[in-house]
């Protein structure tokens, strides 16, 4: 059997279990409250350095930016998904 005739097979298969079930929508409403903004303690960046080193400071200083870039992520998906008064839009 070539690969497409089998890719074929199985797409109308997939077709046809799908077409027999039913489908089920929940409604889902985003929780608008704005996330309180991370704490991290205040430490002097040349001094850490000096401790952790090189790598390790690189290493620590990822995982913050990658901190703050998900909450700046998250707040901007919430301004999207609700209106000024913290209710859904919509």
């Amino acid at each position: 059997m070539k690969p497409i005739s089998a890719l074929l097979l199985s797409g109308l298969l997939a077709l046809s279990v799908a077409s027999c079930s039913t489908a089920e929508y929940v409604a889902v409403m985003p929780q608008c409250t704005v996330p309180p903004h991370p704490v991290l303690p205040d430490i002097d960046r040349g001094r850490l350095w000096d401790v952790a080193g090189d790598t390790e400071y690189r290493r620590i200083e990822l995982y913050i930016n990658t901190l703050w870039a998900a909450y700046d992520e998250r707040q901007a998906m919430l301004e999207v998904m609700c209106d000024r008064s913290g209710r859904p839009a919509g």
